[in-house]
């Protein structure tokens, strides 16, 4: 029988397009049965992505080859169903997928709600990422021996690793929950959007100090450097890369011309984000903000034809991938403690970090706490991080279960607390002033007390 990390080129094509129609099938089936409990489609199919992998179907991926280590054979139903030449075909759609969908999400999101807000961005962002960092050096202390740190592991790298997960605010998540409830053009949102954006780009930054300090090289040199590079690139797609963008694309109308402006643009959202990605702060950041420099007025014709594909055939296929490599089996009575701290560690870092945040930024109390809630959901990007983590042995496949169940638990718990707040919200609040003096009403709650909203 032909080993699966070796298959020939034609039964690649075969699991390819059975494993593409089975993810395709579980993301609309689990999708609509979430929707009907009032979920977002979006949480059901990272449930779905989940259900295709080790955790209900058993077994696990297998490898291919490597310069430095053999081909790996899968084990189990997920070995068989999902081979590594097709499951890493798997992961560069989705990848490439996600890509295109936060293009979309910049060219969606209208840039001009974000003038005047960088203070309120910067504000929320530093907010929600140092003091969950902060904490990931509480959970260094508190959980300890082998199950959670692997041997020869220091607490700082263990820490600086959680505290990054910790940090994580599903980006594109997030930004389709918005899009989903109609607030993704309103002040909140747009600044919500802005915040993630940000934070998604500093936790990326955490993971770089993280690594350097797994692999003993200078933190400085690494994150300083990102910083820099991160800096230029987003000086040059406002600089250059807008009016660039304007010239080129300003006889363009409905027709021949809009396709090939497509086109286009696709290549230029495919550039940005292979620039970001060797910046070391993930493609999909290049993606949001190639999509930002896009004149306003290409945005609907293009998203209306962009966006069924890439929401219903891309994002489902990202999704699947990192279930693939997700195994909640791992989880048992022992992982409660840490399981409970780090939950609880999440919420407070994120929702009730965010509402205060929010209150510092000039929103009011709804606006606040809407926007910490939103904050708080995670998504799958937390798995970026345990995934880094196992590949660096940082952290151990517990750790990593954990984790998981972080990203379910305070993505779940997303969308019914965003209806929630939503009915808090006043019917017509004028959009908050970005110059208004950053303190706190006397009785605005603070700490734990600021989750209760």
């Amino acid at each position: 029988m032909q080993p699966q990390a070796t298959l020939l080129p034609m039964d690649t094509f075969f699991y390819v397009l059975l494993d593409l129609a089975l993810i395709l099938v579980a993301a609309q089936v689990v999708g609509r049965l979430f929707a009907q409990f009032g979920q977002p489609r979006v949480v059901g199919e990272i449930i779905a992505g989940i259900l295709l992998g080790p955790t209900l179907l058993g077994g696990n991926l297998g490898a291919a080859a490597t310069p430095t280590a053999p081909a790996v054979e899968g084990v189990g139903l997920v070995g068989v169903l999902f081979p590594p030449p097709a499951a890493a075909f798997l992961n560069l759609t989705g990848q490439v997928g996600l890509i295109f969908y936060m293009f979309l999400v910049g060219m969606e999101l209208d840039a001009s709600l974000l003038k005047g807000r960088g203070r309120q961005i910067v504000l929320v962002a530093a907010a929600v990422v140092a003091v969950p960092v902060a904490l990931g050096f509480l959970v260094g202390i508190l959980l300890t021996g082998p199950i959670w740190v692997p041997e020869g592991v220091d607490v700082t790298t263990f820490s600086m690793f959680v505290g990054a997960a910790i940090s994580v605010t599903a980006f594109p998540v997030m930004a389709r929950i918005l899009q989903e409830k109609g607030l993704i053009a309103t002040p909140m949102g747009a600044t919500g959007v802005g915040a993630a954006a940000l934070v998604t780009v500093l936790m990326f930054l955490a993971i770089a100090a993280a690594n350097a300090l797994a692999r003993d090289a200078g933190i400085v040199d690494q994150v300083g450097l990102r910083i820099g590079l991160t800096l230029v690139m987003v000086g040059v797609l406002v600089f250059v890369g807008r009016p660039l963008v304007d010239r080129l694309t300003r006889d363009t109308a409905d027709g021949p011309g809009l396709v090939t402006t497509i086109g286009l643009l696709l290549a230029g959202a495919l550039a940005s984000g292979l620039i970001a990605d060797r910046i070391g702060i993930s493609a999909l950041v290049g993606g949001f903000l190639f999509g930002l420099v896009v004149p306003a007025r290409l945005g609907p014709a293009i998203i209306s034809r962009l966006q069924p594909a890439v929401v219903l055939f891309f994002l489902p296929v990202f999704l699947a991938f990192s279930g693939l490599r997700t195994d909640l089996k791992l989880l048992g009575l022992d992982l409660v403690f840490g399981l409970v701290l780090f939950l609880a560690l999440m919420i407070i870092g994120k929702w009730g970090v965010g509402y205060v945040a929010g209150r510092l930024a000039g929103f009011s109390g709804p606006e606040a706490n809407l926007l910490g809630i939103l904050m708080n959901c995670r998504g799958l990007l937390i798995l970026v991080v345990a995934l880094r983590g196992l590949e660096l042995q940082v952290i151990t496949p517990q750790m990593q279960a954990v984790f998981v169940v972080g990203a379910i638990v305070t993505t779940v718990m997303t969308g019914p607390l965003v209806d929630w707040a939503m009915k808090r919200l006043p019917t017509s609040a004028p959009p908050p002033d970005p110059d208004a003096p950053a303190t706190l009403p006397e009785d605005a709650p603070t700490g734990v007390g600021a989750i209760a909203g």
